[in-house]
């Protein structure tokens, strides 16, 4: 992109002259621009140009009239206001004249034009039989040629030349017949093309650059997208001959894409179809440029479908191998393996296999030169382990082993959640069957932090399983497991939320083995998860698995006669029967179908509570009626939840469906829409006085179920 070499050495205190000649012909004015572009070139001279008005004038005057007529009249002073670009002070001489607009303008022309040339010359058929459909040589046209004309006494003779070709070149291939052409013709005219292509690939190299600069204007961005830049530079990457230009196109749209306007202009255009060529480029800085692109489009769904529907994986695992591309390689990765889809591809071969190897390699190795890399790789693993092929593979031959023991000798709480995905699969388990000592040593010592804790006790919990081949109850004993459990979970000891549901978790584990169940519901576990309940009341999750963890005890007659008789459990699950959580009221329903089964004065009050969970809405207008002066008889059982709660306005999918009160299934349709705070009596008062009212229903459980229905209820306050 220099200027013609033959001009003379500019000199600064000559500028007025060089201005001049702006006003002649057009082999002057390039002959000025070029001489005017030698000093821009020099930054020292770069403020005096700025003060000179005139000059900045008549470069943007030229420009804006002259630019379709000579491409490198157009380079020479776009090449003088990038100049001005690379210093953040002088963009506002390049706002003032709005060269950047006229620059795209000139841009888009020389695309347009470029493509009509195309056309031109790959659109002739050749003649290739010299027969009788041969056209004969005087009807095949010779390209037309303008007369030369004007002086070119102030230029030299090289800039004479120089202008002579192109503007013959461009006579020819615009003034082409549409008749067939010969072989030789056609070869000539796609030589003139290629010398064309050349020096508009050097303009829209500047002209690029210099857009790029001004860009780290936000305003300006924003101006230039609604200019269609990005379909600008997209059409402008079919010039493959070119690597400097890709690379600045490339780096160009790798900028644009952090805003979700042009992210969403790119898709629409199909910009990842047009990058997957550039991967194959022998250029490693053009496909570093490329990664770091396609990167940012990987924060799209939907591009990252697309990048995996054209093939573009195993492209992206051999970067792996590669030290200049590993870094973004493995966040590419990264982002398509959360696609649960996705994982499955990465078995197809050995890579999961080479990444566990290439992890245990350098995790928490002083080897390793890049540690983000490393953290990268380690959490693409530990997404990749939420496949069970996957996971066989990482844990198979002895990596499991090696992965424990580098989790704990480092207590990397991070590959310790890549071991606890393997475990969530059973085929997997198995091998954790030798170290469950190891794990449940860890988590009863108190040595290591909390946060690898909490994965240990996540693993716990998935290895303690019934089909495991595991004695949970000797592990139990032998590593004081329960006496951990209470602690974690009692409200005064203050632990991390996400390590007391952990410890609910480990609760429900050890429900499913009746000897480890009745010890923990004798321990007082089944108050430790009301109590701890109580505090964690608005997490969802909290909810459901404490409710499991009920479940799993009530599955046993010892521990579910504790769990029942010594703790206000079943008035909770009577209480989350309303939960707007689907989950959380089947398994309410489970564990009060059990509670309903037992010998106790709960089987009456859940028929109750069930037959107003059912018809709240009926009970809300007979108590409006009350509340209007009906009397009407006291119901012989006390109601457990208050008229206000059963004021919360439930709806109902019929109004005069008929249930039987001995029908447990979930058969009302609406949801309650009420606040869960509000409908969970979580207040100690409210709880002890609640369980009172169960004492007064021990005379009366025999009642006659129609003849209570039959009768008018009246709702206590």
């Amino acid at each position: 992109m220099s200027p013609v070499e033959s001009v003379p050495v500019a000199v600064l205190n000559h500028i007025d002259d060089y201005v001049e000649l702006l006003y002649d012909d057009i082999p002057e004015k390039i002959k000025g621009s070029a001489l005017i572009l030698q000093l821009a070139r020099n930054p020292d001279n770069l403020i005096e140009l700025a003060k000179n008005e005139a000059l900045l004038s008549a470069l943007s005057r030229v420009l804006r009239e002259e630019w379709k007529r000579s491409i490198e009249l157009s380079t020479n002073i776009v090449y003088t206001f990038f100049c001005f670009s690379t210093y953040v002070e002088f963009h506002s001489v390049i706002i003032q004249y709005k060269i950047g607009s006229l620059c795209m303008d000139v841009i888009d022309y020389e695309l347009k034009r470029y493509d009509q040339w195309k056309e031109k010359v790959e659109g002739k058929k050749q003649v290739l039989t010299p027969d009788k459909n041969e056209l004969p040589k005087s009807r095949i046209p010779e390209p037309k040629r303008r007369p030369k004309s004007g002086t070119w006494a102030v230029a030299d003779i090289n800039l004479q030349k120089t202008r002579s070709v192109v503007s013959s070149y461009h006579e020819d291939l615009c003034n082409a017949s549409d008749e067939f052409l010969s072989k030789s013709d056609e070869e000539q005219m796609k030589r003139k093309l290629k010398t064309l292509s050349k020096r508009q690939e050097q303009l829209l190299r500047v002209a690029f650059y210099m857009l790029l600069n001004i860009a780290d204007n936000v305003k300006v961005e924003e101006k230039m997208h609604k200019k269609d830049i990005v379909g600008l530079l997209i059409g402008a990457m079919e010039r493959h001959s070119n690597i400097d230009l890709l690379i600045l196109i490339v780096s160009f749209l790798q900028k644009l894409s952090i805003f979700v306007e042009n992210k969403n202009a790119m898709a629409s255009k199909g910009i990842i179809e047009k990058l997957a060529p550039l991967l194959d480029s022998p250029n490693a800085d053009l496909v570093n440029v490329t990664l770091k692109l396609l990167f940012n489009l990987t924060f799209d769904t939907k591009l990252r479908n697309k990048m995996v529907k054209i093939n573009l994986l195993p492209k992206f695992i051999q970067f792996t191998s590669d030290d200049k591309h590993i870094n973004l390689a493995m966040k590419i990765l990264y982002h398509l393996s959360m696609d649960d889809r996705v994982k499955q591809m990465f078995t197809q071969s050995d890579c999961v296999k080479l990444l566990t190897d290439m992890l245990l390699l350098n995790v928490n190795s002083e080897a390793c030169a890049d540690a983000s890399t490393t953290d990268v790789l380690l959490a693409l693993c530990v997404n990749l382990a939420w496949s069970e092929r996957a996971a066989r593979q990482m844990a198979g031959e002895g990596r499991l082993r090696e992965l424990l023991a580098r989790a704990f000798r480092h207590r990397n709480a991070v590959l310790m959640k890549l071991v606890r995905n393997l475990s969530h699969h059973a085929p997997v388990r198995p091998l954790f069957v030798e170290f469950v000592g190891d794990i449940a040593g860890a988590v009863t010592s108190n040595e290591a932090p909390e946060e690898f804790v909490i994965e240990c006790m996540g693993t716990l919990s998935n290895i303690l399983h019934v089909n495991n081949n595991i004695d949970i109850f000797a592990v139990v004993e032998r590593y004081n497991l329960i006496p951990c459990i209470l602690k974690i979970l009692d409200p005064a000891e203050q632990r991390d939320p996400e390590l007391v549901l952990e410890g609910v978790v480990a609760a429900g584990a050890l429900g499913a083995e009746e000897r480890a169940a009745a010890a923990l519901a004798a321990a007082g576990g089944g108050a430790a998860l009301v109590a701890a309940l109580r505090r964690r009341q608005a997490d969802d999750e909290h909810v459901l698995q404490t409710v499991f963890a009920f479940r799993q005890l009530l599955a046993h007659p010892r521990a579910a006669r504790l769990l029942v008789e010594r703790t206000e459990a079943p008035a909770y699950l009577i209480d989350l029967m309303q939960d707007k959580n689907v989950e959380i009221r089947k398994m309410c329903d489970s564990c009060l179908d059990i509670i309903s089964q037992m010998q106790n004065e709960w089987a009456a009050r859940i028929k109750l509570e069930r037959f107003r969970c059912h018809n709240g809405q009926w009970l809300s207008v007979v108590e409006t009626l009350g509340a209007d002066g009906g009397a009407g008889d006291e119901c012989a059982l006390p109601p457990y939840l208050s008229a206000d709660f059963l004021l919360a306005g439930h709806r109902l999918a019929a109004a005069d469906s008929q249930v039987s009160l001995n029908d447990d299934s979930d058969s009302f349709s609406g949801e309650a829409d009420y606040n869960r705070a509000n409908s969970r009596n979580t207040q100690d008062g409210q709880s002890e006085e609640l369980l009172g009212l169960s004492d007064s229903l021990s005379g009366k459980t025999s009642e006659d179920d129609t003849q209570f229905a039959n009768k008018k209820l009246s709702i206590l306050a």
